[in-house]
């Protein structure tokens, strides 16, 4: 078996670095404009500071893009041994199949149930997986490490 990786929708993290860079690009000009006025001192200072943090979060909206487009961030990798589930809080742990109990989905969210009483929930909308698909394929994963077959056609047992 192989190694599956989902991650952010592309559009997503594209997103992210043409609002950051449009962000950048506004404040640069809303900076420019500020600086060729003629203002009082105290109002030139406080409308930089602002333009500064507004330049402050685009700038970190940008590089949150750039970082999901590189394949950084929220994702969920499932293989042989179990799954590391990024997508929420509290995640990136690595659950092994054996700990595994209930796979169901319910919207946008695939709820694994753990040992212990824990739970892991999969937030879909934050990689690039519709639940029912991704809960058939935790559920084949799951099925294949407990040892277990589908039936191969009805006719060879006749």
């Amino acid at each position: 078996m192989t190694r599956t990786v989902y991650g952010p929708p592309t559009q997503l993290a594209v997103r992210g670095v043409g609002v950051g860079a449009a962000g950048l690009g506004l404040v640069t000009i809303a900076l420019t404009v500020v600086l060729a006025l003629d203002l009082p001192g105290w109002l030139e200072a406080a409308l930089v500071v602002l333009l500064a943090l507004a330049a402050a979060v685009s700038l970190v909206i940008l590089l949150v893009g750039v970082l999901r487009v590189l394949g950084r961030g929220t994702r969920l990798v499932l293989d042989d041994d179990g799954f590391v589930n990024a997508t929420g809080f509290g995640a990136g742990r690595r659950v092994p199949w054996r700990d595994v109990r209930k796979v169901q989905t319910d919207g946008a969210i695939v709820s694994v149930d753990l040992s212990g009483g824990r739970q892991s929930l999969i937030r879909t909308a934050s990689i690039d997986v519709e639940p029912r698909v991704l809960a058939r394929e935790l559920r084949g994963r799951l099925n294949r490490d407990r040892g277990y077959r589908p039936l191969s056609g009805q006719d060879d047992l006749a």
